[in-house]
């Protein structure tokens, strides 16, 4: 008879010592109730719970009265606008005010970028 047999419970391969006779279940096994060691809890599903949403303030209602005078000029915004503003429309009257120039460079411009002059 071979030195070494397996556990028919447990499959593992143990020295033939570790059964007891002809019994294919090894001592370890024995002591361990049949359901086998207890196992280690499954996480559960997840849940989550979500806040309750904040009380929205209540809005007062406020009596409509005048207007306030609008300051400024219309149209106005943050500075670098204000400023891209001033540089376009100069650049509309320099183009009205020496047409042909601008138009020589417009033609030179687009033939640099492969479009039609």
């Amino acid at each position: 008879m071979s030195g070494w047999r397996r556990c028919e419970r447990c499959r593992r391969v143990l020295a033939a010592d570790e059964f007891d006779g002809d019994d294919p279940v090894c001592r370890a096994c024995h002591a361990v109730p049949v359901g086998g060691a207890p196992k280690p809890a499954k996480a559960g599903p997840v849940t989550r719970t979500r806040k309750a949403a904040a009380p929205r303030p209540t809005v007062s209602p406020v009596e409509p009265g005048p207007r306030q005078p609008l300051l400024g000029i219309a149209g106005s915004g943050d500075l670098e606008v204000r400023e891209r503003r001033a540089r376009r429309v100069a650049l509309d009257e320099l183009a009205e005010a020496h047409a042909e120039e601008f138009e020589g460079l417009l033609a030179a411009a687009r033939r640099v970028e492969g479009l039609r002059a």
